[in-house]
């Protein structure tokens, strides 16, 4: 339900690291803000890509270092971390690699 309702229009192209071949994926994607809090006390948020996923969809778990393209932008990211829930879902943790418009 989470998927159909807040998912991306198109799916995701997933690449794992380890070369398998690339396939497609549903996800959540969003730039999800991340507080965080400096030595001295200071807070300072930063937008971090995230992508919500469900780990049945994935050949292996997903790992640092996996890529993947938001189909609808182009946008291609790799894998910061991958944050899964213990429970089939989870979160990948992205980092922009380069934008879908040039």
């Amino acid at each position: 339900m989470v998927m159909q309702t807040f998912g991306e229009e198109e799916r995701v192209l997933f690449m794992p690291a380890n070369g398998d071949t690339p396939y497609e994926v549903d996800g959540v994607f969003d730039e999800a803000f991340l507080d965080l809090i400096i030595v001295d006390g200071a807070q300072v948020a930063t937008v971090q890509p995230r992508l919500g996923i469900q780990l049945s969809q994935f050949t292996h778990a997903p790992a640092q270092d996996d890529q993947l393209q938001i189909i609808r932008t182009g946008a291609m990211y790799v894998v910061r971390e991958a944050r899964l829930d213990g429970w089939g879902g989870g979160g990948l943790m992205l980092n922009l690699v380069g934008s879908g418009n040039g």
